[in-house]
């Protein structure tokens, strides 16, 4: 018997010993050289691979803040070569470079039937006159159990590329149920999966104006479990769309997306950021990961021994509040402008000085809540000797 021959019935013989959980762990065990599919994306956004096959990603944002108007365009991206910004992959055929329409399968919780079919009609197939790439269904009229059950069917029956789940909140009957909310998440995950679609799973945010976390405890499950996160807002007064990539586990974007919709066509068109998204200094404020700043205000920067930046917060909020109590969202423009930093530092710095009570909420005289400097000091004098001098680079991200 050949060496080679020997091998395989020695491996035949092991593997005969195994107990059947000991197959299953042999059988999910990665190693470096393991065969596995490359990981493949639908989209691509300024370049940069998104909304991977075979997981969930979450689209989120206040109520009428450009979700579905976001999703549509994804949607609409499924039949088209660019929707906005956003772009499909080309695949070589035959020594030719050609883009493949893709399945999609749109499950609206949410809406009524007219206003899907409106959105269908006058919105995703005015941009992508191909009706056959879809299938699109509403259910709002089921109950909770219901609406889980046709939603896997449907996945199973249609398998679609990308599938939109608007949303995932009406699954169940009680947004907090902890175990149903995490029950949930395994299946969709699960599911898209074994099928290799991506599923976007539609949610809102909490209802407060400085609270932009997912709601409740499927949305948190969602949080933990999500590929990509894609934070949606309506900035007034412009009536501007903007789109951004809070978390992702491969491709961060260094941009935001801002759109509008066109008076004559009443379709959205990419458009120039507002004038509360560009920083004091001339710097535009389009880049989403900090670590991705390099040119982040050293007036504001403190840095330790090791050239590690640190924001100096304390001072940044003085700057931004000394003339007086600001509404949530514009004492955050104010400071990020300020510092030029993303969003993932500015809610870092915003809970630490909000918990420390170096800033409090209170009321204008509308009764509104604004945010303003204690009357009186609540830590020490900044100290700016505590660190070294500036490094040349600023490329690495600030711990708040």
């Amino acid at each position: 018997m050949s060496e080679q021959a020997f091998s395989l019935v020695r491996r035949s013989v092991a593997g005969h010993a195994l107990t059947d959980d000991e197959r299953l762990l042999e059988k999910l065990r990665i190693t470096r050289d393991k065969d596995l599919p490359q990981m493949q994306f639908l989209f691509r956004i300024f370049g940069k691979p998104c909304f991977p096959r075979g997981e969930l990603v979450a689209v989120t944002g206040k109520a009428k803040s450009g979700k579905t108007l976001f999703t549509s365009m994804l949607m609409a991206c499924c039949a088209c070569d660019e929707v906005l910004q956003v772009q499909r992959p080309f695949d070589e055929v035959d020594g030719s470079w050609v883009c493949h329409p893709i399945r999609c399968l749109w499950y609206d919780t949410e809406q009524s039937e007219q206003s899907t079919q409106d959105i269908l009609r006058n919105r995703i197939l005015q941009i992508a006159d191909n009706p056959e790439f879809y299938d699109v269904f509403n259910v709002r009229s089921l109950d909770y159990d219901e609406r889980l059950r046709l939603f896997e069917k449907a996945v199973l029956k249609y398998q679609p590329d990308l599938v939109l789940l608007d949303g995932v909140r009406d699954l169940l009957a009680d947004i907090n149920d902890g175990v149903k909310a995490q029950e949930i998440i395994e299946r969709l995950m699960r599911l898209a999966q074994e099928t290799g679609c991506c599923m976007v799973c539609v949610i809102h945010q909490n209802k407060g104006a400085e609270d932009r976390n997912l709601r409740g405890w499927i949305g948190t499950e969602l949080m933990n479990k999500a590929f990509e996160v894609y934070s949606c807002e309506k900035v007034k007064p412009e009536n501007i769309f903007m789109v951004e990539q809070t978390h992702t586990r491969k491709y961060d974007l260094d941009k935001l997306m801002f759109f509008r919709m066109d008076n004559e066509t009443g379709m959205p068109i990419v458009c120039d950021a507002p004038t509360r998204y560009t920083a004091m200094n001339g710097c535009t404020m389009t880049t989403q990961t900090d670590r991705n700043r390099p040119y982040m205000n050293r007036e504001y920067l403190l840095f330790d021994e090791n050239n590690k930046p640190h924001p100096m917060k304390e001072k940044l909020f003085y700057e931004a509040l000394k003339t007086g109590p600001l509404y949530y969202t514009d004492l955050q423009v104010k400071v990020q402008a300020l510092l030029n930093c993303g969003t993932e530092m500015w809610n870092n710095m915003f809970c630490d000085m909000r918990d420390r009570g170096a800033i409090i909420r209170t009321k204008n005289k509308e009764g509104k809540a604004v945010w303003q400097l204690p009357s009186a000091p609540v830590s020490k004098p900044i100290q700016t000797d505590l660190f070294n001098q500036p490094a040349a680079d600023l490329g690495e991200s600030p711990s708040s």
